[in-house]
């Protein structure tokens, strides 16, 4: 192995699984490499303060990227976003630590490193937020070290409430919320939560079942929709800026929690490569809370930028699992690493 990578590997506790590719193993040196360079940015000393402009923090990573493309071309196309070439990874990164709290920004728009000691027990391992004063390993975009005396919750960490899946739907579907509309039925698609497909694909002209979510186009208008003495009624669905902010996507719990509440629900699977590591594979795409915690536990399998396919350590599987969960997704595979 090329000396440089094992000084990665060795620097960051990220070890190659049985069966894997030298350009897996090199990728995932370099995606994680460029978490901890985006990270170490935002400590410079600039002017008597610390921190780093956006621009600056987002320059450097563009050039970081370039040379270890240059230096490991098996991995160049890892960090191109085939399905939209204006995606920027360095930036893609810049803006994940910045959501999930690792970067704060100022009011002159320069990034700090939040290094208050908050940190998430993950079974036997703590994800910390921040870089530690001490010997951490990495995982995806996360730092993992020893526990803290300020630790939260993952629930707390997604900023969700308590609600289980079916109360969540059931608080869609409030009767109080719905009322008789002057809409033209034979305009609208509906969400059809029992179709065994993705929820982007299962849109049907007929409303399948007693609740469900009604669109003109695919950019709306939206509605809630419920059967009411064989009559519909409908209520509004706000359509939100969808965008790289950690609460955007949030439409997609409504179509997963309808899927599990017609035990039709969104599947993921487990594959187990050896006794370090395994892969999730997603049936569809999360809220990007949900998303977001996964960058910070894993690795996007085929590229930087793969929202379905994660390679994740074993003993992190538990958790992300129980975050699944409880937004409706049936996990397949997990009890063979309990």
């Amino acid at each position: 192995m090329n000396e440089l990578l094992e000084f990665m590997s060795k620097d960051m506790g990220i070890n190659i699984f049985c069966g894997e590719t030298e350009e897996s193993f090199v990728y995932r040196l370099c995606y994680s490499a460029l978490g901890q360079w985006c990270l170490r940015i935002a400590q410079n000393l600039n002017n008597g303060s610390v921190g780093t402009s956006k621009y600056n923090q987002t320059n450097i990573l563009n050039e970081l990227l370039a040379r270890y493309s240059e230096l490991f071309p098996i991995i160049s196309n890892k960090f191109i976003d085939i399905s939209n070439q204006k995606n920027n990874f360095s930036v893609f990164i810049r803006r994940a630590y910045e959501e999930t709290g690792y970067l704060l920004t100022d009011e002159k728009n320069y990034n700090h490193l939040a290094n208050y000691g908050r940190s998430i027990q993950i079974a036997t391992e703590t994800l910390f937020f921040g870089i530690p004063n001490e010997a951490y390993t990495v995982n995806g975009l996360g730092i993992f070290s020893s526990p803290t005396t300020y630790q939260i919750l993952p629930k707390e960490f997604l900023i969700r409430d308590d609600l289980t899946c079916e109360e969540y739907f059931q608080s869609r579907f409030d009767p109080i919320d719905f009322s008789d509309r002057d809409i033209d039925i034979s305009e609208l698609e509906f969400f059809n939560p029992k179709l065994n497909k993705i929820p982007s694909k299962s849109w049907d002209k007929k409303m399948i079942t007693d609740h469900s979510v009604a669109r003109k186009t695919e950019t709306g208008p939206f509605y809630r929709v419920m059967k009411v003495s064989n009559k519909l009624q409908f209520a509004e669905e706000p359509i939100e800026m969808q965008d790289d902010s950690f609460v955007s996507y949030e439409f997609r719990r409504l179509y997963f929690a309808m899927k599990s509440h017609y035990s039709k629900p969104l599947e993921a699977y487990i594959k187990r490569y050896d006794d370090a590591y395994s892969k999730i594979q997603l049936k569809g795409h999360l809220p990007n809370r949900e998303y977001y915690f996964l960058l910070l536990v894993s690795w996007p399998e085929h590229n930087a930028f793969d929202k379905a396919n994660f390679i994740i350590r074993n003993n992190l599987i538990l958790e992300v699992s129980r975050i699944l969960k409880n937004i409706g997704i049936e996990v397949r595979g997990v009890d063979r690493h309990e």
